[in-house]
């Protein structure tokens, strides 16, 4: 095999391993924080911010309005369980969840019961995107 073959072969490997290991990280929510000013700003708010959601800071934060707001990349939130009023049936519960996600910015994960009939139910949500 030619020289080229082989680095283009080495080369399409790497990309391959690249794309397994970036697609396997754990996305990270932008959790807002008010200004961070610098790294060791970051190193106080961001830890406070990720434990406002019970997460963990993965050591990224961003500036998104210049002396305003930064946000802070925060991991591992727990699924939340939120109150959604009266759920009758799945097809309600299909109506209804998805709602009650997309009021937090989170995804509904298909999970729900009811905890008083006829007056409350609860659906679970992933904060984690």
């Amino acid at each position: 095999m030619s020289a080229t073959k082989m680095n283009i072969l080495k080369s399409s490997a790497l990309a391959m391993l690249a794309g397994v290991l970036f697609s396997s990280a754990a996305m990270a929510r932008n959790v807002e924080a008010g200004p961070i000013w610098n790294d060791e700003d970051a190193k106080f708010k961001c830890p406070v911010a990720a434990a406002a959601y019970e997460g963990k800071w993965n050591g990224q934060w961003t500036t998104t309005v210049e002396g305003e707001m930064s946000v802070c990349g925060v991991t591992d939130i727990p699924i939340k369980t939120l109150e959604a009023g009266p759920i009758w049936n799945q097809e309600d519960a299909d109506k209804k969840c998805p709602v009650v996600g997309f009021s937090v910015q989170g995804k509904w994960n298909g999970q729900w019961w009811t905890t008083v009939p006829s007056q409350m139910s609860v659906c679970q949500v992933d904060l984690n995107n």
